[in-house]
């Protein structure tokens, strides 16, 4: 206040603070920032980028996680405090809710992951599948992905303007193009009609996979496929806003790609991305 004063009417300061009464040695220790104020601002100006870079999607945990892989040591709490004094609050996500498919897959397989420890220690050892819907200003559109449940990394994906069998077919065959797995993987999924047919279960076959269907109506068995969705759905809200199928498959290729398997740190995989995860895995065999 007394400085704003000083600009505005050119007095001296010691007119000033002699009219206001207050003590002039104050006045001077209050203008100067203290080494701690002056760190916080340089440590907000930071985590303010980092934030806007990762556009609103962290929250103050995934914030320091890249803190640190910036060499740079942030207590969680601080980082906290500097985030909510910037105003920098994350998209939020969406209370889960339970989604069934068809549930019509002849001769449903069995749960291979029931009663057990689902994660898996290595890479290509279970994927599971999804499907979902994209609006689009032509129609809806449909996703399939293809989840690597060890790392969580989207190894395969497909999308089309119908929901047929050949959606689920692409997408599988676009992971096995891409990492090659031993025999003896499980591939699981909710009892879809796509995931049922003849002609996924010989694909499976040909490639000696071992199929895993959840219980009928029950998508928490499939909960780590359903997560990736909520998240997709969640931090794209905004640039779902799709022309076409066209601009859909380029916007989610640089988002599944581009961002979420290289760039987003996973909770779960103690904030590591996808592929940090499966590097540190390459690293210790």
């Amino acid at each position: 206040m007394i400085l704003s004063i000083h600009r505005k009417t050119g007095e001296s300061l010691r007119r000033i603070t002699d009219v206001l009464g207050f003590a002039r040695s104050s006045f001077y220790q209050q203008s100067r920032e203290t080494p701690t104020q002056v760190e916080d601002r340089r440590m907000a100006k930071v985590i303010s980028e980092i934030f806007h870079a990762h556009r609103a999607r962290y929250g103050y945990r995934r914030v320091q996680a890249e803190l640190l892989d910036c060499g740079i040591r942030c207590d969680p709490g601080r980082v906290r405090r500097l985030m909510k004094q910037e105003g920098l609050r994350a998209v939020q996500p969406r209370r889960f809710r339970p989604r069934t498919s068809d549930g019509k897959a002849s001769a449903p397989s069995p749960n291979l992951l029931a009663g057990k420890n689902a994660i898996p220690g290595k890479p290509d050892k279970v994927w599971t599948g999804d499907i979902t819907y994209i609006p689009s200003a032509s129609g809806w559109l449909y996703l399939a992905v293809v989840v690597d449940l060890y790392s969580r990394k989207i190894v395969g994906w497909s999308l089309a303007k119908t929901m047929k069998t050949e959606l689920v077919c692409r997408a599988l065959k676009q992971a096995l193009q891409t990492r090659r797995p031993e025999t003896g993987l499980i591939f699981h999924s909710d009892r879809g009609s796509q995931y049922g047919s003849r002609r996924f279960r010989r694909l499976l076959k040909a490639a000696g996979i071992r199929q895993s269907m959840s219980a009928r109506a029950n998508p928490y068995d499939n909960a780590w496929t359903e997560s990736f969705i909520g998240t997709l759905k969640l931090e794209n809200a905004p640039a779902c806003n799709y022309t076409d199928d066209r601009q859909a498959r380029t916007h989610l290729f640089e988002y599944i790609e581009g961002y979420y398997n290289t760039r987003r740190k996973h909770s779960a995989l103690d904030y590591r991305t996808p592929a940090q995860y499966e590097r540190v895995t390459l690293s210790l065999t």
